[in-house]
């Protein structure tokens, strides 16, 4: 957990482009090239569109096959526990994905130089905090308080996953397990016990804490939710229930939104997270100017799609160059 002391009246969101910035090559197809993988020809083969390029089309294509899988499980002609295998063979292939990346990434950033761009340290000061949607350090380089939205190499745990959608009736966990919003909770479960050593990851508690934390997800999201007869087959039902409830209220424990006036964003592209930022934005009462750097190569469209995004949560908008 970050402890915070004078609270940050800026906050810096920070995306891929980011690294890309600062030379570091974590574009998907970078990523692809440089990874030859059964994994990753699995996935491509269960994807409408085989021409992925970024990786919100990556993580959009997982939102994609999975609703398909849970419409075809509605179908008669469906034998379900064939469908539902299926669900379980694909999540082997998401979690291979996320090592295969994890160790790409490692070896993508070790021994490499770094140099800060002066243009960043003049939107950014010691009251600044950085929102990183990453998972290098790169972001250390240049604040002292840094919240790792979606895990981190250093802590050898990411995740990915697609941002929102309507679940579909009668959906099973198995085909929304790949939510981010899913998949950022049990992340915060697990950071809860290993960050401060409190249980060991092989220890029997542990596995039985992160088996509970599932099947309170999956009754949870299951159209029934959790009476009491779910509660009963939940281990640690109350451990779980009480951490939920204070995360979802305070996912950036000690960070008062209300001194944010200001958000400079570092080569985040919106779309992937829009619905996450969203909600980040709307707690940010009294934001007052949004400084966007834009990228070498950026579209007139795609740099007004951000200061579109950003025009109602505040006054100013800033452009800013790398």
């Amino acid at each position: 957990m970050v402890q915070l002391g004078k609270q940050p009246d800026t906050l810096a969101i920070i995306g891929n482009g980011f690294d890309l910035a600062h030379g570091y090559q974590t574009q998907y197809h970078d990523f692809v090239r440089h990874t030859d993988s059964v994994y990753l020809e699995q996935f491509k083969s269960c994807c409408e569109n085989e021409k992925i390029t970024t990786w919100y089309l990556f993580e959009d294509n997982i939102r994609l096959i999975t609703e398909r899988l849970f419409l075809r499980s509605m179908a008669e002609s469906c034998d379900f526990d064939d469908n539902r295998r299926e669900a379980d063979r694909l999540a082997e292939v998401f979690r291979n994905i996320q090592t295969l990346l994890l160790q790409y990434l490692a070896k993508e950033v070790a021994g490499k130089s770094f140099q800060k761009k002066h243009s960043i340290e003049g939107q950014v000061g010691e009251h600044a905090i950085a929102i990183n949607f990453n998972y290098t350090d790169t972001a250390e380089r240049y604040f002292k308080k840094v919240f790792y939205v979606h895990g981190s190499l250093a802590e050898k745990d990411i995740l990915l996953g697609y941002d929102y959608r309507e679940e579909p009736c009668l959906a099973q966990f198995e085909d929304m397990r790949w939510s981010k919003r899913i998949c950022r909770e049990a992340l915060a479960f697990r950071r809860l016990f290993l960050q401060n050593k409190r249980l060991p990851p092989d220890s029997k508690k542990y596995q039985e804490l992160l088996s509970g934390l599932e099947s309170y997800q999956h009754w949870e999201n299951s159209g029934r939710g959790l009476d009491e007869e779910a509660q009963a087959f939940i281990p640690h039902y109350q451990t779980i229930h009480s951490f939920l409830k204070k995360y979802r209220q305070h996912p950036f424990p000690g960070l008062d939104y209300r001194a944010i006036k200001t958000v400079v964003v570092l080569g985040h592209g919106i779309e992937a997270d829009k619905v996450y930022l969203k909600t980040l934005l709307g707690q940010c009462k009294h934001l007052d100017k949004a400084v966007i750097f834009r990228y070498d190569g950026e579209t007139e469209e795609s740099y007004q799609n951000k200061c579109r995004f950003f025009a109602p949560y505040c006054g100013t908008i800033q452009q800013a160059s790398y």
